[in-house]
């Protein structure tokens, strides 16, 4: 019976992560646990099933408060005005993103503090050439 319930310790040798990521599970993932006095406890039955019914697209998205996109498929001198003409849009609108993503609900123009990211990424049947433009969120 001992190896069916574990502490703290044992459930992170047993998922194999450190004690914030424990903790972190704690909070935002609704890992099946109880907390008896001052010390957590893990029933492995438990975590085994939880680990099991999770899913890891639901997951990927939960951090995005919400997303807008628009893709386009064309061929590659298309697509490369289309880069070129969503700039000028961006340039003639004091770098308001609404111009290029009528679907976003609010206004919201690039500050003058942007990071632009070029990246190139090959994972499994589909490479990307990516541009990123990100800045702190602003209160």
């Amino acid at each position: 019976m001992d190896n069916d319930i574990l502490n703290l310790e044992q459930a992170m040798e047993f998922f194999g992560v450190s004690e914030r990521t424990m903790i972190k599970l704690l909070r935002e993932e609704r890992i099946p646990a109880r907390k008896i006095g001052r010390e957590w406890r893990f029933s492995k039955i438990a975590l085994l099933n939880w680990l099991g019914e999770g899913n890891s697209v639901d997951y990927l998205n939960q951090t995005e408060q919400y997303r807008v996109a628009n893709d386009t498929k064309a061929n590659m001198p298309d697509l490369l005005e289309q880069i070129r003409e969503s700039i000028d849009k961006l340039k003639a609108n004091d770098s308001n993103i609404h111009e290029l993503l009528p679907d976003l609900n609010e206004d919201i123009s690039l500050p003058d503090d942007a990071t632009l990211r070029v990246s190139y990424k090959r994972q499994r049947e589909i490479e990307k050439l990516t541009f990123k433009i990100f800045w702190p969120i602003r209160n």
